[in-house]
């Protein structure tokens, strides 16, 4: 008996939009379905959280690398002073050793440049090592897109807790291209990097 009087509240509705609207009958009908949907309860609410929002680094910034560091190497990364120095060189994704943060924040300076001519983003993302040394965990928001056109592009990421270990991923998604370039993280509390085999390596 419900569902015949839900579908009889349908039907009125039905004819109450056809006599009212001045949509056309291409609108009416994707408003049905969505009312039909809605009325048996077989659509969700949308709440917006399913797609987190693209961070673009904002143009600007430049890099030199120390004299000495060996930049020629796939992924090479050093510290000095309290940046953190990567160089890439035709890479899909790779991760630093771990530092320890200097404060609640780092900057990310980068560029890069591929032979691809559809893919022109790579990006860096920071994970956090655990107390016990035994896992990492995704930054939230840390992640960070950069141009592949050759320059320099900077971003400030926060949300982390000084004196923690953290290690920065640079990938690029393609199934046949690779990005080359250079990449600094300021905000570095000590010299020294820590490689870790963990259980999680979600990079």
């Amino acid at each position: 008996m419900k569902l015949a009087k839900r579908i009889a509240t349908a039907s009125l509705a039905l004819v109450l939009a056809l006599s009212l609207t001045a949509c056309s009958p291409k609108d009416i009908l994707g408003n049905m379905i969505l009312g039909a949907a809605d009325l048996l309860g077989l659509r969700s609410e949308d709440t917006g959280d399913d797609e987190a929002e693209e961070t673009l680094a904002t143009p600007g910034g430049s890099i030199t690398f120390p004299e000495g560091m060996d930049t020629q190497s796939r992924f090479p990364n050093e510290v000095y002073g309290d940046t953190l120095y990567i160089a890439f060189n035709g890479i899909s994704n790779r991760s630093t050793d771990y530092f320890v943060a200097a404060g609640d924040s780092v900057t990310i300076t980068a560029y890069g440049t591929t032979e691809s001519a559809t893919n022109l983003q790579f990006k860096a993302a920071l994970w956090e090592l655990s107390d016990d040394q035994t896992r990492t965990s995704y930054v939230p928001g840390s992640t960070v897109y950069f141009e592949t056109g050759g320059d320099c592009s900077t971003y400030t990421v926060s949300g982390l807790t000084p004196g923690k270990m953290y290690k920065v991923t640079v990938s690029y998604d393609s199934g046949m291209y690779y990005v080359t370039g250079g990449m600094t993280v300021t905000g570095i509390g000590s010299e020294e990097l820590t490689t870790i085999d963990t259980s999680e390596e979600g990079a």
